[in-house]
């Protein structure tokens, strides 16, 4: 059996700032790092982590780093894992955005998007290319239990989806909050979702 722990970034300067964040290389807030700490001790106390799979961007580069400073374990950073790339309104704020590039009444269509950005098609083919190679890395690492995963709201439910083997055209999305904490097992050939967006780290300290 081999669990994964897969964790939410921090508040991030977008988050606060109200802005469509994406691949925009946004750090962490003050409360962010507060929050990414408080994640970090409550996992070496409950899920202590092998290994750590991070997302190259700096709100959950540093979120990573953290938690790596109290679990003293290697971290693997892969651009597989960052957020969904939101192209020419990276960065934008919202207000501002939605007034520039309205989404279409019916929405984006899977294969479409706003300029520059990833279709959701090519979002779950980055999915699953990550979860193929954690999978490869599972096989080359039999003595591995746990392995914590830091990336972003939107890819981490696509990731559920790709780690469930749901349909591509699938609807189904896991909210997540800050330094929100899912785990999901692989245990004796099945995928178990045993866990969602756990912020118990949050609340026992407000």
């Amino acid at each position: 059996m081999v669990e994964l722990v897969v964790i939410r970034h921090g508040q991030s300067v977008a988050d606060i700032e109200n802005r469509f964040e994406g691949q925009a290389d946004y750090p962490l807030t003050k409360l962010g790092k507060s929050q990414a700490k408080l994640l970090a001790e409550w996992v070496q106390c409950q899920y202590t982590p092998d290994v750590i799979f991070s997302s190259t961007l700096k709100r959950a580069k540093e979120t990573a780093e953290i938690i790596q400073s109290v679990n003293i374990v290697d971290i693997i950073f892969d651009n597989d894992l960052v957020e969904r790339s939101n192209g020419i309104i990276a960065g934008m704020l919202k207000e501002e955005a939605n007034i520039k590039f309205p989404v279409p009444a019916n929405g984006w269509k899977r294969h479409e998007s706003v300029q520059d950005a990833e279709t959701e098609i090519e979002v779950r083919a980055r999915a699953e290319k990550f979860i193929s190679k954690l999978s490869s890395f599972i096989t080359e690492n039999p003595s591995l239990k746990r392995i914590a995963i830091v990336s972003h709201g939107s890819f981490i439910s696509m990731l559920f989806r790709s780690f469930l083997n749901l349909p591509y055209d699938s609807n189904v999305f896991i909210p997540t909050g800050d330094t929100g904490i899912h785990i999901w097992k692989y245990e004796e050939g099945i995928r178990v979702i045993e866990k969602i967006n756990m912020q118990e780290h949050l609340r026992a300290n407000t």
